[in-house]
């Protein structure tokens, strides 16, 4: 019994160490837990994202805007943050009037993604933002800058973003939209009759009417301009006549002397050296009225088709061929670059110096104009006039130039007089007549 009682102890003696162990392990993992315990349940981005639409439909902006920010920092550059982004832009937008803050969004969004149907969404939106800003501003020319802004917001998104579902549903509703309200505006313009009248002549065919009005209206511009360039094609065949004389001046004198022998030469001849500027610079102010028309016009237009420039075309070929005359199409620009190089090749140089300066001339301005238009994406329609005018001229010029000019100054100088030798005084006794023939000069014939 001694012994039983002396096991008892020792194992009483054992089990207090251990029980102080499993207390100090309790409070240890107590304290790691209960800061963990009191923290609150982390909520994920999509869940914060649907509390911020539910705080946005209670009409509770600034939680929606809080909570929308809160997403865009836990989310960065993944879809839901730019879902986040956009709600957070038409919030501004359409709620608050934010729209600086909107803008910017938008087109952070862009310049991120440049592809894709957020970007073509955030392209969409910012055609919206410059509308709902038009509708808000009372200055007529902030009106009409702003109309143009939304105007070019979604002929991006059908150009840049054409294949997106943005693009073919609501971009191209809005951009239907925009421009058949800014046709109704200007059906009373005299130049949108003008043109109207030039389509209703053919009956208004979709793949005859309005390419032949701009061949028609092309025709009435040249005619109008042919006296100036048929003096200009006179001017230039006498001075083409003078190229000899103007060789012979060149080589006999320099700076401003040359010039003046030049000057008075083309006086003598009445030749006017700038009779080519006046049909360039008549045209200038045609070429700016033209493409305002066009722009004017430019609903009507969307429904004209000219050879490959047709939606059939543009749906194979999207970004490189048009749909319609109101939309860019680049092999018609690359044709017109051909045209103008050649135009410019063609035009005679008074001066044969300035051949060789003129062939570079004449490439500089073709690409120049080539980058300029497809830059500026010109309408089709506006690049089929000025084709149509570069082939015309061309054809002007070959025909009025064609006949290679006689030349009115002789290319050498005159030959020098010859001093005559003397003659003995005795055989000028003898036969004075022949003496006297002697001494003069024998006539050049």
């Amino acid at each position: 019994m001694g012994e039983g009682i002396h096991v008892k102890l020792s194992l009483q003696e054992r089990s207090v160490p251990l029980g102080r162990l499993s207390w100090a392990l309790f409070l240890l993992l107590s304290w790691l837990t209960v800061p963990v315990l009191a923290q609150p349940l982390s909520t994920s981005p999509d869940a914060v994202l649907l509390q911020a639409q539910r705080a946005e439909q209670q009409a509770n902006f600034p939680e929606a805007e809080r909570l929308y920010r809160q997403v865009i920092e836990a989310s960065g550059s993944s879809p839901l943050g730019a879902e986040a982004k956009l709600r957070l832009a038409a919030l501004y937008m359409r709620k608050l009037e934010r729209f600086p803050e909107a803008q910017k969004l938008y087109e952070e969004l862009i310049k991120e993604y440049r592809s894709g149907e957020i970007a073509a969404e955030a392209a969409l939106r910012l055609g919206e933002l410059y509308e709902r800003q038009m509708e808000k501003s009372t200055d007529p020319k902030q009106r009409n800058a702003l109309e143009q802004r939304a105007l070019e917001a979604y002929r991006r998104v059908e150009r840049d973003f054409g294949s997106t579902a943005v693009a073919k549903g609501e971009g191209k509703q809005r951009l239907d939209a925009l421009l058949r309200r800014i046709d109704e505006r200007h059906r009373n313009h005299p130049a949108y009759r003008f043109w109207d009248i030039l389509v209703a002549l053919t009956g208004r065919q979709p793949w005859l009417s309005y390419w032949v009005a701009i061949v028609l209206f092309t025709l009435i511009v040249i005619a109008l301009l042919t006296p100036l360039r048929v003096a200009w094609f006179r001017s230039m065949r006498e001075m083409k006549k003078l190229e000899p004389e103007v060789r012979r001046l060149r080589e006999r004198y320099k700076g401003q002397e040359l010039n003046e022998k030049m000057m008075q030469l083309y006086k003598e001849h009445k030749v006017n050296p700038a009779a080519g500027c006046l049909p360039m610079l008549v045209q200038i102010p045609i070429l700016i009225y033209l493409y305002y028309t066009i722009r004017m016009y430019e609903y009507q237009f969307s429904k004209g088709f000219f050879l490959w420039i047709n939606p059939w075309m543009a749906e194979r070929f999207p970004g490189i061929v048009g749909a319609n005359l109101g939309q860019h199409d680049l092999p018609l620009l690359i044709l017109y670059a051909i045209s103008l190089y050649v135009t410019q090749r063609l035009t005679p140089v008074s001066d044969p110096a300035q051949a060789e300066q003129m062939k570079f001339t004449s490439l500089f301005m073709t690409i120049f104009m080539m980058y300029m238009m497809f830059l500026w994406r010109f309408p089709s329609a506006f690049v089929l006039y000025w084709f149509l005018s570069n082939i015309l001229m061309t054809a002007q010029q070959l025909y009025y130039m064609r006949q290679e000019p006689v030349p009115a100054v002789p290319a050498t100088p005159p030959a020098e007089e010859k001093t005559p030798e003397p003659v003995p005084a005795a055989t000028a006794a003898s036969n004075p007549t022949k003496s006297q023939s002697a001494r003069k000069p024998r006539r050049r014939r």
